[in-house]
């Protein structure tokens, strides 16, 4: 009897674990673009040149992802993996589908940029403790893949 009440107990704490660790990371707050941690995916020196102070604030619930950002636009997504339309600044639209991937979220865009189709992989992930935000870009566009690595910092 003391057998199957240890192993039952123990199986109890291994599933709560596992459900911890499944629960996907909140990504809510203000985040401001570390550009010396990150890679904007450029070679040239407009590397070098200091950006605009990029901010995003995300407010996130147990269904959506809401990001807006330092431009005014705010862009909403489902974190069910069902597909969200959003407005693109310069006119357009984009279709979204993101869901968690462990403590991470992965999201799937398809959009139409300067009369290109482009097709884009989000990759987002918290580090440092939930201080810092990484978001992992890969475009596929006409022209070939474009990669960035973003890194922002909670204010």
């Amino acid at each position: 009897m003391k057998r199957v009440i240890l192993s039952s107990l123990a199986f109890v704490i291994v599933m709560a674990g596992y459900a911890y660790a499944q629960a996907a990371a909140n990504f809510s707050g203000t985040w401001v673009l570390d550009t010396g941690k990150s890679d904007l995916g450029m070679n040239t020196s407009a590397a070098k040149t200091p950006m605009n102070k990029v901010t995003l604030i995300i407010k996130q619930t147990a269904t959506q992802l809401s990001v807006e950002r330092s431009t005014g636009d705010t862009a909403v997504y489902n974190l069910d993996g069902s597909e969200s339309m959003n407005s693109l600044p310069g006119g357009g639209q984009s279709k979204t589908t993101m869901h968690s991937v462990g403590n991470m979220l992965v999201a799937k865009t398809t959009s139409q940029i300067s009369g290109m189709n482009v097709e884009m992989t989000d990759e987002r992930s918290l580090i440092a403790n939930g201080q810092e935000m990484v978001l992992k870009v890969t475009r596929q566009t006409p022209s070939g893949e474009k990669k960035q690595t973003l890194v922002y910092n909670k204010q």
